[in-house]
This record gives C-alpha cells, sequence and structure tokens, in this order.
C-alpha cells in the first residue's frame, strides 16, 4: 500500500472517529475539550499560516479577541443574526490583519513580531477601558447561541468540526498549489524566490489576511459558544499556548499543528491532578519535546515511518527517496542542443547569429552606498544572444551591478532599459517576469527540498496564481500542474540532474549544487541569464563541463551576461568582455581586444596572463 493511500485511510478513520464521537461519549466534559481542541485546532492552524512564509507573529489573540467582540457586540446589542455577526468577525479581523501587515511585513522578523506583541497589547488596553462597547472588566454577557435549537454540546462539537474540516480542506488545497509553493520558496529562500518571480510581500499580505480571517472566526464561535465575552481572551498566555502548539506539533506542516492543538488541550487537563507540579511536568515536557523532536512531532513520526518501511521494504521494492549519492566528478560533454529536448516558448534570435540591436541597455549607472560609490557612471550594451563577460577584481562592483539591474539592488542614478522598458521602477521579481533570471555568487537554491522540489518551485511565477483557481483546481490549474512536470523533466534532463531527482538540495555534492542552481534559472524561462561566478569553487573537469553547459544555453537563444574570474572560461565562450573597476567601466571589447589591453593587464590581468598569452 503506498504512502498516498495509507494517509487517505488515516484520515477517514479520523473523520469517521470524530463523527461518531458524541455518539459513543455522553459525558459533556469529554465533549467540552473536544470543542476547546477545535477550537485550538482552528487557531493554530491559522497561526501556521504565517510561519509558511517565514514570519512568526505573536499578536494572533488581537485577531481573536476582535473577531469575538465583533460578533458579540453586533449580536447583543443590534440583534444581528448569527450568520451575519459570523461573517463580520472573519472579515474584521482579516482587514485588521490586512492594516497591520501594510504596516509591518516589510520590517521582518524582530520587527514584525514587535509590533504584533504591540498591536495585541494595544487591543487588550482598548477591550479594558472602552466601557461603553466592550463593557471593560465586566465583560459582555448573554451572547446568544447561533441558532435557538443549539441545546448542549453535541451541537457546538459538530459546528467546530464542521468549521476545521472545511478550514484544513482548503488549507490543503493551497498547499499543493501554485501558492503553496509559493509560500514554501518564500520560507526557504525569500531572494532566490523574488529572482524567479515570486511576490514574496504579496504571498505574505494574503497569508496574514487568511491567518487573520480564519482566526476571526473562532473568536465569534468562542463568544457564542461560551455566551460570555471578557478581556481575559486577549491574555498573553493564550498567544504562547498558540506558538507551542504551532512549533511543538511541527511548523509549516499541516497535520502538525492539529496534532499540537490535540495533544496541548489534553495534556493540561491531564495534568490538573498534579497540582503543584502540573507546570514543572508541563515545562519539562515541552523541554523534552524540543531536544528531541526539534522539529515537531509530526515530521518525527513521519521521519520514523520513513525509517521502519524502509527496513522492513522487501528486496527489489524502490525506495521513495533516493539517498545514495554519486560522487560528482564530471558533467555531460554532448554540446548538441535539440529543440525537442529544451524547448523555449518565447521567440528568440537566430541561433547563429547575434542581433544587431542592444537587449539591455545600461546607461549611465550609478551605486552609491553613502561614501561608497560601487558603481560610477557604467554604460553597457547587451546584444540578443551573445555572452558578455563582466570582468574585474574582487570588490570591483560587478555584482552589485547585476544586483541593480536584475532589481535586487538600489540605483542611485542612471538608467536600465530592457527591449525598451525602463526597469528602474520595478521590483525583483517583476524583472524575473521579464524574462530576467540571474544566479548568485554564493550557491542559492532551496535547501530543505528536493532537488525535483527546487525545478517545480521555480517555475512557480509561471503558473496562475488566483485563489479561486488553485482551491477549486480548475482546468487551468491541471494544465499548469502538467506543464510543470514537463518544464521540470526537461530541465533535469539538459543539465544532468535526473540522478539526483529525490535527493535534497542541501546534500547534494558542492558542482550538483552549482548546477541545480542554473537549473532552477532555466526553469524560469529566461531570455536573459545573467550568471554571478558559475565556476566559482568547481575544479577544472567541471569547469570545462561548465562551459559546454553555457555554450548549450546559448544555442538555445538565450542571451548570457557572465560575472567571473576564470579566464579560461571567460576567454573561451565569451563574445565580449567589460572590465569594470574601482566602480567604473575600464574597458570593452572582444576577448582577443581585451587580452592586449595595457590597462586591463595593468589593473587585473597582470602582466603574467600577458606573457602566457604569447607563448
Amino acid at each position: 500500500m503506498t504512502r498516498r493511500k495509507i494517509s487517505i485511510l488515516f484520515i477517514l478513520l479520523g473523520i469517521g472517529i470524530a463523527f461518531s464521537l458524541p455518539q459513543f461519549v455522553q459525558s459533556n466534559y469529554v465533549l467540552r475539550i473536544a470543542v476547546a481542541s477545535g477550537l485550538f485546532i482552528l487557531l493554530a492552524s491559522a497561526h501556521n499560516i504565517l510561519m509558511k512564509v517565514g514570519q512568526l507573529s505573536l499578536g494572533p489573540v488581537a485577531f481573536y479577541g476582535l473577531g469575538a467582540y465583533v460578533s458579540a457586540i453586533l449580536s447583543t446589542r443590534y440583534g444581528v443574526p448569527f450568520v451575519i455577526c459570523f461573517l463580520a468577525a472573519g472579515v474584521s479581523a482579516a482587514v485588521a490583519g490586512w492594516i497591520i501587515g501594510r504596516l509591518t511585513l516589510k520590517l521582518r522578523i524582530a520587527y514584525f513580531v514587535l509590533v504584533t506583541i504591540g498591536f495585541a497589547e494595544f487591543f487588550r488596553l482598548v477591550a479594558l477601558n472602552w466601557t461603553a462597547m466592550t463593557n471593560g472588566p465586566m465583560g459582555i454577557t448573554a451572547i446568544p447561541a447561533p441558532a435557538l435549537w443549539f441545546k448542549g454540546y453535541a451541537m457546538y462539537y459538530y459546528f467546530i468540526l464542521f468549521l476545521v474540516l472545511i478550514v484544513l480542506f482548503g488549507l490543503y488545497r493551497l498547499e499543493n498549489s501554485t501558492i503553496g509553493r509559493a509560500m514554501q520558496a518564500i520560507r526557504e529562500n525569500e531572494v532566490l524566490g523574488q529572482s524567479v518571480g515570486i511576490d514574496s510581500y504579496r504571498y505574505m499580505m494574503l497569508a496574514a489576511v487568511l491567518s487573520s480571517f480564519i482566526i476571526g472566526i473562532a473568536g465569534s464561535f468562542y463568544a457564542h459558544f461560551f455566551q460570555f465575552l471578557g478581556p481575559e481572551i486577549l491574555s498573553f498566555e493564550l498567544t504562547i499556548t498558540i506558538v507551542v502548539m504551532v512549533i511543538a506539533g511541527g511548523r509549516a506542516t499541516l497535520a502538525g499543528p492539529v496534532l499540537g492543538a490535540i495533544l496541548f488541550t489534553i495534556i493540561p487537563e491531564l495534568l490538573r491532578a498534579a497540582t503543584v507540579w502540573r507546570m514543572v511536568i508541563y515545562g519539562a515536557l515541552l523541554v523534552t519535546i524540543m531536544l528531541f523532536m526539534p522539529d515537531g512531532i509530526m515530521p518525527s513520526l513521519v521521519s520514523v515511518y520513513q525509517k521502519l518501511r524502509n527496513r522492513f521494504r522487501p528486496a527489489g521494492e524502490p525506495s521513495d527517496l533516493r539517498t545514495t549519492l554519486e560522487i560528482f566528478d564530471t558533467m555531460p560533454q554532448n554540446t548538441g542542443c535539440r529543440q525537442e529536448q529544451f524547448a523555449v516558448s518565447t521567440e528568440r534570435c537566430d541561433k547563429e547569429e547575434i542581433c544587431k540591436e542592444a537587449s539591455l541597455i545600461v546607461e549611465d549607472l550609478c551605486v552609491y552606498f553613502g561614501g561608497v560609490h560601487a558603481v560610477e557612471h557604467v554604460s553597457l550594451s547587451v546584444y540578443p544572444g551573445e555572452i558578455l563577460a563582466i570582468i574585474g577584481p574582487n570588490g570591483a562592483g560587478k555584482t552589485t551591478l547585476l544586483n541593480a539591474i536584475t532589481r535586487l539592488g538600489p540605483i542611485t542614478s542612471g538608467m536600465v532599459h530592457y527591449l525598451g522598458e525602463e526597469l528602474n521602477a520595478l521590483k525583483a521579481h517583476e524583472t524575473a517576469h521579464r524574462h530576467i533570471v540571474r544566479t548568485f555568487q554564493h550557491t542559492s537554491v532551496f535547501p530543505n527540498l528536493t532537488t525535483y522540489r527546487n525545478m517545480v518551485l521555480a517555475h512557480n511565477a509561471l503558473e496562475p496564481t488566483g485563489l479561486v483557481t488553485n482551491v477549486f483546481r480548475t482546468s487551468g490549474w491541471h494544465d499548469a500542474e502538467q506543464e510543470i512536470r514537463r518544464r521540470a523533466d526537461e530541465i533535469l534532463e539538459f543539465t544532468n540532474l535526473k540522478q539526483y531527482v529525490d535527493c535534497v538540495a542541501s546534500s547534494l555534492p558542492y558542482g550538483a549544487q552549482r548546477l541545480l542552481e542554473m537549473g532552477i534559472a532555466l526553469v524560469a524561462d529566461p531570455n536573459l541569464l545573467l550568471l554571478d561566478e558559475p565556476a566559482a569553487g568547481m575544479n577544472p573537469t567541471e569547469v570545462e563541463a561548465l562551459m559546454e553547459l553555457i555554450l548549450r544555453i546559448k544555442k538555445m537563444g538565450i542571451t548570457v551576461v557572465l560575472v567571473e574570474h576564470d579566464m579560461k572560461l571567460v576567454m573561451g565562450i565569451s563574445d565580449r568582455v567589460a572590465v569594470i573597476n574601482y566602480g567604473e567601466l575600464l574597458a570593452e571589447g572582444t576577448p582577443e581586444e581585451i587580452c592586449q589591453d595595457d590597462k586591463v593587464i595593468q589593473a587585473y590581468l597582470g602582466r603574467c596572463f600577458d606573457d602566457a598569452q604569447t607563448l
């Protein structure tokens, strides 16, 4: 039985048990704990959405309380029906999440955490002191049930179960969609994600709004379940409880927060008998989980299951994950490039000709960092179908120039145009949408994902990003999924990475990681490919193979801008060479002309290189 079938079996079994629980358990105490577990599942799963984009918020209780107070006030003061109160609670929390996201998501990490804490405390003080609306510390009483026929805990139990199933199903659909993959890419390597066209800010905002909406409707349920609402709902202790549930269960997973919510709702109830030692035992349990299960309970259980399955696997049965790596010595030497092997969807220039009209124009570009002039009045033109190499000493401003072109770095003055369009005002992901893609000086991949998954994430910007399309899996979504698999297989074949398809990227040999970085850029469908020191750290055999690969890329009509220190590579494949020194353009010409330029020899190549050329 496959892992997928086993997972489906366990899910159906769990749903069956959940639906039958009130039939076999008559205790109101047990049902109350079950309802509380469902409520915490909503809170933990919603909070986990932000963790999926690498953000930690310590203010979920603010949205929880906002949803609860909106629903309670509308129903008690204005007699609004529950359905409208319920939706208003979610919408009001989502609007607040959008406002807070707009103000704070660009701050990131520590600043984001501090702002969310401050917002939670601000809302607590409002609830405590705005007595005319919230009744202050006395709270709001006599909050009506969702309907007259809500009698006993069983009805509330089925209601929260329905909400949990709907939310988890929606989150599952999102996780296995363009949106979920974009969130995963942001969490793994945000800068790389931006370089292949993923708008990190957009998906962080989506995560903030969606998380706030779910927490808001959970707050509405809380108010109508307990039928009393006071400022204690906004306590910081509740925030810590939610965060513990997510982290201990397994953050950034779908099942982890569910398991964490159930366990850490039940465990405190079981520890009530140990009055004095309750918190000591609880703390020791948390420390033990973090020490022996640092990734969370659910990932650890999955890991144990995989090890046991591999140990007892019948001889000859293929493994789920190929973990045995071969030594990366050589790359394919075939320089031929068949059109059917690596299809390019956009119109290219002729393979054997370099177009006469420049596609990329850098005009009088300056990049200053305070008093440091990293790039000083540089003007360059790049023509379609050529390989332009940019060389120069360390610190000359080469990488800063690439950052400015791809909008990952600032531009102080000057202009960058591509195919007649100005790039200065664009963001990094928007340049990738213009089919301008780059690699990085230091190897940049999605480290904790397999090679194949890296390729899939790199294709994200070319897929439909609508919420409806991804949740309801329209025909456009299915077409995109087929295109993803086709494209990933093509690039894996093109870069000779098929042998590493199921290997985690961080465990690949160094040369294979550099290849994977090239593959990620190619999956994003570039017309202009900027390579930042791709041969750094490679041995001579790997450099020879890299030369062949870059020439094969050129034969597909992709324009290449190459920043490199390896002169054998530069002089062997470049059509033109530009030399930068102290941020200024020192010389530009063919490789032969650059080799004979006295200024270049003195500033960078050295006399020994000039002597070597004459031997």
